[in-house]
């Protein structure tokens, strides 16, 4: 997969490559959201590596599930992905190890001008996420485009996360904000 969307470029999603790499992708996650729970097992071996760019060893995920491509998304060993995770990964996504994210979390890399010709013209932009290792995303967050999230990192349900969260810290709040350090 050569295709790459650069970061703060200007670029429309309709174009011919990216509407056959979101096919594939809505083909992948569709079989994988209206598979038998006895199946569950050979669609983590079979299916989840077809969908992302990288998916680490005893990474486990809950369903359903939204994806956007996959194939732009790096995910890490030992992570825990719970149900109703939904990956909009027009840019890079990168998740660490260790990594446990509660249901209903949303991670979106792509943003819409604020001029409605432009936005109404299908132009839009993208800035790349990346999580660290050891973080615990909580129930309903939503994690915007251009965030870093520092190693061992708490974030709070329902939380909105527009900006970098420093490695080490407890967050929350919408906006999410450092509440502390953890030690």
């Amino acid at each position: 997969m050569a295709y790459t969307i650069k970061t703060n470029t200007p670029y429309k999603g309709n174009d011919d490559e990216l509407l056959a790499l979101k096919e594939k992708a809505t083909e992948i996650v569709y079989k994988i959201n209206t598979s038998a729970p006895d199946q569950r097992g050979k669609i983590h071996q079979d299916l989840l590596p077809k969908l992302f760019k990288k998916l680490g060893q005893n990474s486990w995920f809950e369903f359903p599930l939204n994806c956007d491509y996959g194939c732009f998304t790096e995910i890490g060993n030992d992570c825990y992905f719970n149900h109703h995770l939904s990956i909009g990964d027009g840019g890079k996504i990168k998740i660490g190890n260790n990594v446990i994210i509660g249901p209903y979390v949303g991670i979106y890399t792509a943003q819409h001008p604020l001029d409605s010709k432009e936005r109404l013209a299908g132009w839009q932009t993208v800035q790349d996420i990346a999580i660290g290792n050891n973080v615990w995303i909580g129930a309903n967050v939503t994690i915007l485009s251009g965030v870093t999230i520092g190693d061992n990192v708490v974030i709070g349900a329902g939380s909105v996360v527009t900006k970098d969260i420093p490695a080490n810290t407890l967050a929350y709040g919408v906006p999410c904000k450092v509440i502390r350090k953890i030690k």
